[in-house]
């Protein structure tokens, strides 16, 4: 091929990533309330467990210094005395109205409206009640699957590839610690289940896109494996053995790739087979490369007072740790007193990521000993993990076993 031709081919691609960047959207966190969360049996689980050790504590907030207020010129006690007699006038008339339009209620209309009103209540209770057993009974069925698979899920463990750093804790005031603050849609995400690879980076790291675009009413199911792939640059080109990627990798692919690169889950599905020579299945679909989504903004944050504000500000926090016998086996809460209780971190726990999408203030009978608040936690084991695959890890539990490493929160991603 001749140069002049060459030329024209490379500036019909710069035209085309132009024309594919102008058209690209940002979509960054939301934070409109939300409260989608409140009556799923994984939020009461959660919640129930943390109140059963007693109530929030009572926040005072500090008291106002106000000025004192000037004494009012004789014009200005005039004026308002008249206003004061127009209000009194105004309230008396609008009471007789209210007399009047009650006394045309009669009583049984007034009965049937109370009757429709409980009737209506209850129905929306039973609903909730129903479909609370219906979740319970199938948390059941898959308990007993995760139980069984214990083994398999230690195994994927791994020594997780992140740069040791001296980590020195900011204090945490009462007042920066909600009673409970839930990242906006992140229980909207179905709880997925990274099996008996070592991918549970891939999935939190997967899944903190899908909230973000879930907040956006962008409903996502994004490809782990390609996420994964991704997050191994050595191992993208030819198969490797090593297992286990971080995160960090995988959103730096993905944000310096010129065009969308992460594709849904449909075109570049999960593959449960473990492959100790091939860790990322390559050489991966081709419709693997049908990308719809990609990385923006990440930043990597230290503390824990750093991963409060960043969810509050409902940004996902993708965290890593060690692991206690009491992580694997937990009702919905796991703390010091339980870990201590079963013995000490398990020799399969080298590592493990999950991702923080909420905090709930602890009761005060528990600050003593397990700290002051606890992170709500997605994990990638599936619905038979804690409670429905969500669970709250107290703060002194998290800074015992947490590796001495950043966290990742996502602050954006583009489509």
């Amino acid at each position: 091929m001749d140069c002049p031709k060459r030329i024209i081919m490379l500036n019909a691609l710069v035209l085309i990533f132009v024309s594919l960047s102008l058209h690209a959207k940002t979509l960054e966190p939301v934070m409109t309330p939300d409260t989608s969360h409140e009556t799923l049996p994984e939020y009461q689980t959660i919640l129930s467990k943390v109140k059963s050790y007693g109530t929030f504590t009572t926040k005072i907030e500090p008291a106002k210094t106000e000025e004192k207020p000037k004494e009012p010129t004789r014009g200005q006690m005039a004026v308002e005395e008249a206003k004061a007699r127009n209000r009194e006038i105004l309230a008396r008339q609008r009471g007789e109205e209210k007399k009047a339009a009650e006394a045309d209620m009669t009583k049984d209309a007034f009965a049937d409206d109370l009757a429709k009103m409980k009737a209506e209540d209850k129905k929306i209770r039973d609903g909730w009640k129903k479909e609370v057993k219906d979740q319970l009974r199938t948390w059941q069925i898959q308990q007993k699957i995760f139980l069984g698979k214990i083994k398999v899920y230690k195994e994927a463990t791994f020594p997780i590839q992140v740069k040791e750093e001296k980590i020195v804790e900011k204090p945490i005031l009462p007042r920066d610690i909600p009673e409970i603050h839930i990242v906006h849609s992140s229980f909207r995400i179905p709880v997925k289940d990274q099996d008996g690879r070592a991918t549970c980076a891939a999935f939190t790291g997967v899944r903190a896109m899908e909230i973000l675009l879930a907040q956006n009413e962008e409903m996502r199911d994004l490809s782990e494996e390609y996420f994964y792939w991704a997050s191994k640059p050595e191992c993208q080109k030819s198969a490797c053995s090593k297992k286990g990627s971080w995160v960090t990798k995988g959103y730096e692919f993905s944000a310096n790739r010129p065009v969308v690169d992460i594709p849904v889950e449909k075109t570049c599905p999960y593959e449960t087979q473990i492959d100790k020579n091939n860790e990322t299945h390559v050489p991966l679909k081709p419709t693997c490369q049908d990308g719809v989504v990609k990385v923006a903004k990440y930043e990597q944050i230290k503390t824990l007072s750093e991963a409060i504000d960043r969810l509050k500000k409902n940004m996902p926090v993708i965290m890593s740790s060690k692991l206690t016998p009491n992580f694997y086996i937990n009702e919905g809460m796991v703390t010091i007193e339980d870990s201590e209780k079963n013995g000490s971190v398990d020799s399969h726990a080298m590592g493990h990521a999950y991702l923080a999408v909420g905090i709930m203030e602890l009761p005060e009978k528990l600050h003593e000993k397990e700290g002051k608040f606890c992170l709500v936690v997605n994990n990638s084991w599936g619905k038979g993990w804690g409670a429905g695959g969500y669970s709250c890890l107290t703060e002194n539990w998290i800074l015992k076993y947490r590796l001495p490493s950043s966290f990742v929160a996502l602050k954006s991603v583009s489509m």
